[in-house]
């Protein structure tokens, strides 16, 4: 909780610090996808589920939802099932990105001890990748890590996406 209305400094550190992680895992995923081509984005390598466009979609959407909504109580509208399947172009992916910073600047600026405290939330509405969910939830700090991993994990989906695009490309 705040100490009379204020965020703590524990609170703005560690909401700092996310917020450098955060930031950082989204300029590496959008290097990769600002260097392909745009025949390259929607193109989905043999053995592969998705295209660079379904998967920074879908990690956008994802972390807009996680951390932006359950966490910073931002609305997302998010419908996850309708982030599969879809194509698009690089303008797209660009001005989802500048939103979805927005929507996780806000909350990391915002973050307060309470989120930072053992209390569990509610995650029934979501799909999670990583790790087992008791009834009671899980705590604000393990949502937070869990959609970093989850960038950090589709950041080396694209980067073996964008190594196979290449080699294609000069064969």
């Amino acid at each position: 909780m705040s100490i009379n209305g204020q965020q703590t400094t524990i609170a703005a550190e560690v909401g700092k610090d996310l917020k450098v992680i955060a930031e950082g895992l989204l300029e590496d995923v959008f290097k990769i996808i600002r260097n392909l081509p745009p025949e390259a984005l929607n193109w989905k390598p043999e053995h592969m589920n998705n295209s660079p466009f379904v998967l920074a979609y879908h990690l956008l959407g994802s972390a807009g939802y996680w951390i932006g909504e359950v966490v910073g109580g931002i609305p997302a509208d998010r419908n996850r099932a309708n982030e599969f399947g879809v194509s698009g172009d690089h303008e797209q992916l660009e001005d989802l990105l500048t939103e979805t910073q927005k929507r996780l600047a806000m909350t990391f600026d915002n973050i307060q001890d309470s989120q930072l405290l053992p209390a569990p939330i509610d995650l029934s509405r979501g799909v999670l990748c990583w790790g087992e969910v008791p009834e009671e939830g899980r705590t604000a700090a393990w949502v937070l890590v869990h959609d970093l991993c989850h960038i950090a994990y589709t950041l080396g989906q694209l980067d073996r996406i964008n190594c196979l695009w290449e080699t294609r490309s000069k064969a």
